[in-house]
């Protein structure tokens, strides 16, 4: 994929777009940055980052329609969550409406609360900050476990994301106390004398 001039600056249009996701303080240092980058700065951007909304496609309709690779841990009949690529923290989860709408809809919320339920019980994080968040005009709640002292995003390998979602997606068998059975413990078996039909 080599990008023209007129793509990169499409391109770095969409991503100034999403300054309003990043803390205030950082918006500026990001707006520089995003402005200085040439046109080969902006296409190893998007390889690296797998935006693959160049065809005028968002990567998340893309993602939920199946064309985008994804590790889901998660769906309902109008979300799926998904593990983001480039976590913050273990088990950091994307929720992603199906329909590129404007808003979050409570399907996305009631996900949402599955699934931090699903990490609280797996980690045991601190706590599960829950945000609203919008990338390439696609609303989505992005769900980062807690567990002190996350500081940067590192992007994670397809097989670290495979483990993480195995991870999550087994079922405990759920443990029971069982009797132990005479023959286990040695003692001998009461028999009944055989019945005799009336």
């Amino acid at each position: 994929m080599t990008l023209t001039d007129e793509e990169s600056k499409k391109i770095k249009g969409q991503l100034l777009k999403q300054l309003s996701n990043f803390p205030e303080d950082k918006q500026e240092q990001i707006k520089k940055q995003v402005e200085s980058m040439t046109t080969d700065q902006v296409e190893n951007f998007v390889k690296q980052n797998q935006l693959t909304h160049l065809g005028g496609e968002c990567i998340f309709c893309s993602i939920t329609g199946g064309k985008t690779p994804s590790f889901r841990i998660g769906e309902n009949e109008e979300n799926i969550a998904v593990l983001e690529i480039n976590p913050l923290s273990r088990g950091h989860t994307l929720i992603v409406p199906k329909e590129h709408s404007d808003n979050i809809g409570d399907s996305a919320q009631e996900l949402a609360k599955e699934i931090i339920k699903k990490l609280k019980e797996k980690f045991k994080p601190k706590a599960v900050q829950s945000n609203e968040i919008k990338i390439m005009e696609h609303p989505l709640i992005e769900l980062i476990p807690i567990y002190g002292g996350e500081t940067e995003r590192k992007q994670a390998t397809e097989e670290e994301l495979k483990t993480l979602q195995e991870e999550i997606l087994r079922v405990e068998e759920p443990k029971t106390e069982e009797e132990p059975s005479p023959v286990d413990t040695g003692e001998e078996l009461f028999k009944m004398p055989p019945r005799i039909p009336n």
